[in-house]
């Protein structure tokens, strides 16, 4: 299907996976509003893409709290009307440890940002989805969401939380819109890097594995 001036609302865009993935859609013609924490290296990648011919606004803001959210879902929609497509792609990952070691605010961080913040994006985006009968909802997940991992387990159970809520939210809309879980695979990122504590140089780069994901969205975005 047809990417061109679809409305994708994407959260954790300034590194990593969300960094390639806007680089991606922007070179398919889709409008991009871009979130992330820090508002420099938003702006940078938003200068990037626009000397490349992209139409892109960014908001920045903590998607764990949830005015940030609706400041997001705002701006998508007073600027282009609409969102087409909302990839909730924004996570921590705080410092390896046991259980027993692991503090409560590491948990508390770990479940505000992942799971309330991808909640909130889909409070504020998917009512108006709903009333337009059609848009598609991502949620990245991870490998580390079906089977735990000793010294991550707040991320795990994070991600646990984000495929259960995902299969929750689908059941909600079995007439639409599209919601599914995306699961990326072992990625040469910083976060993995910190997971594994070790070089992560000989996996996959996020930018290699951007273009299997634009064929994806292509391929489960109806022709509206």
């Amino acid at each position: 299907m047809e990417l061109r001036d679809r409305v994708v609302l994407l959260t954790g865009a300034s590194r990593g996976i969300g960094r390639a993935l806007a680089a991606t859609l922007a070179e398919d013609g889709c409008r991009l509003v871009l979130t992330a924490r820090s508002r420099e290296p938003l702006e940078t990648l938003r200068e990037d893409l626009v000397a490349a011919g992209a139409d892109v606004i960014v908001v920045a803001g903590d998607v764990g709290e949830d005015e940030n959210a609706r400041r997001m879902a705002d701006a998508a929609l007073e600027t282009y009307g609409r969102v087409d497509v909302l990839v909730n792609n924004a996570a921590v990952l705080t410092q390896p440890r046991p259980v027993v070691e692991t503090p409560a605010e590491d948990w508390m961080e770990t479940l505000r940002v992942n799971v309330v913040g991808t909640a909130n994006l889909i409070r504020h985006v998917l009512p108006r989805m709903q009333e337009r009968g059609e848009g598609v909802v991502v949620n990245m997940t991870s490998g580390w969401g079906r089977v735990g991992e000793a010294d991550v387990a707040p991320y795990c159970a994070s991600k646990f939380g984000v495929e259960a809520m995902t299969q929750s939210v689908a059941d909600e809309c079995r007439s639409g819109p599209i919601v599914f879980a995306l699961n990326p695979g072992i990625i040469a990122t910083e976060m993995l890097a910190r997971a594994f504590r070790a070089d992560v140089s000989g996996y996959p780069t996020p930018e290699d594995l951007a273009p299997r994901w634009r064929r994806l969205f292509a391929s489960i975005t109806p022709s509206w």
